[in-house]
């Protein structure tokens, strides 16, 4: 929380949906910034969705993170949708804690977690990431 001088709270910033630079994997990413629960090995845990494509999302958790090719079963929604997309992903890669409070250790431009591949998705809700990436990517433009 933020305080002006008078001792009222301000809102906490929320991150707004914009484009982050195109990756390898050639897949326009947005900022997210919206919880998510994820649910694996009979678990549940809250996370962060910090960055989302047509094709998978980067999950901030805190450790210990899923098994690398493990299944897990996120919900999430989209920036400003309260409308709940729920997915089966696959662990791709992990980006564990550094020694740099709050970066990730194989990416440090990230917080400590791991990118998600989608395996299974509703196709109305695929249809609706894709709208959100490519609205968003083409309003920078």
């Amino acid at each position: 929380m933020f305080r002006d001088p008078v001792g009222r709270r301000e809102a906490v910033p929320v991150m707004k949906p914009h484009p982050l630079e195109q990756p390898a994997s050639g897949h326009y990413r947005i900022a997210c910034g919206e919880a998510c629960q994820v649910a694996f090995e009979g678990r549940r845990r809250q996370g962060m969705v910090w960055n989302l494509s047509v094709v998978g999302l980067y999950v901030v958790l805190e450790p210990p993170l899923p098994a690398k090719g493990a299944t897990l079963q996120v919900t999430f929604s989209l920036p400003g949708d309260p409308a709940p997309i729920t997915c089966q992903a696959r662990v791709r890669w992990h980006n564990a804690p550094s020694i740099f409070k709050g970066c990730g250790m194989a990416k440090l431009t990230l917080p400590p977690g791991c990118g998600l591949e989608f395996l299974a998705l509703d196709t109305r809700d695929a249809e609706r990431i894709a709208a959100r990436v490519h609205a968003t990517v083409a309003s920078a433009r």
